[in-house]
Parts: C-alpha cells; structure tokens; sequence
C-alpha cells in the first residue's frame, strides 16, 4: 500500500504530537511506501515561511529541506486535472464539497493510486473510490 500523508499528519508528526502516527510514518518511510504530494509540500512550506516570518525561527525550514532529499515531491501529471474535474463535480452535485486543498490533495492521491494518511477522515472519505486512513488517536471520524 502507498500512502500520500496530508498536512495534518506531517504536522503531528514533525511537532512530536502523535508517537504512534511517527513510528508508523517512519516505518513505511524506510519501506519505501510514502509519497509527498507536492500540494502537501505547499501547505509544508507555508508552514516553514509563516513560522520564520512570525516567529524567526528557521526549525520547520530545516525540516521541510530534510523532508524533501528523503521524500522527493510528487509533480502533478497530466490526468490529475481530470481526476480533479470529476470529483469535483460529484462532490458539488451531491453537496458534499470539501476544502479545496483537501479536494486537490484526494485528486492527487486518487492518481497515483495512494491511500491518503490524515486525522480529517470525515472530510476525506466522501471522495468516491478514495481509500483513507488515520493513524493518530485523535482522529476525526
């Protein structure tokens, strides 16, 4: 199984929050079975810029660097736009929108046939077809 872990589980994992969401990450890390959505690396890097602006501190920077040599990101490929279209549409004909970036992170992960790794599975499990998962014990279900 190929996991694409969204913000939330970077976050929890990187500010030691969850022991158990970090020891399975870097299990599956040093597997072979993870994959950085560059969506995810985004939201990462906002993070790491926002906390040296706000408060000097380069720590989430050095992280996020560290980060990207073991996990290179994923680029978006050219049936993600399509991916995106047809979910979208579901969800908005259906009323069951969700975030937007949640929304371009489900479509990334849908196309490289990945589970997504979150704590938001209610927001993640209305996208048709997507298998998700949550390894932290406070996990929004």
């Amino acid at each position: 199984m190929i996991y694409l872990p969204d913000t939330n589980s970077f976050s929890a994992h990187f500010s030691g929050k969850s022991s158990s969401l970090s020891s399975r990450l870097n299990h599956e890390m040093e597997a072979g079975n993870l994959v950085l959505s560059v969506i995810v690396l985004a939201e990462l890097e906002f993070g790491a810029h926002k906390a040296k602006q706000d408060l000097g501190s380069s720590r989430f920077t050095t992280i996020i660097a560290k980060l990207k040599t073991i996990l290179p990101p994923e680029p978006l490929e050219e049936n993600f736009a399509s991916s995106y279209a047809r979910i979208r549409y579901h969800l908005e004909s259906t009323g069951n929108q969700i975030g937007e970036r949640d929304l371009l992170i489900a479509s990334h992960a849908l196309c490289l046939n990945a589970s997504v790794l979150t704590r938001n599975i209610r927001e993640f499990q209305r996208v048709p077809g997507l298998h998700v998962e949550s390894w932290q014990a406070d996990a929004l279900a």
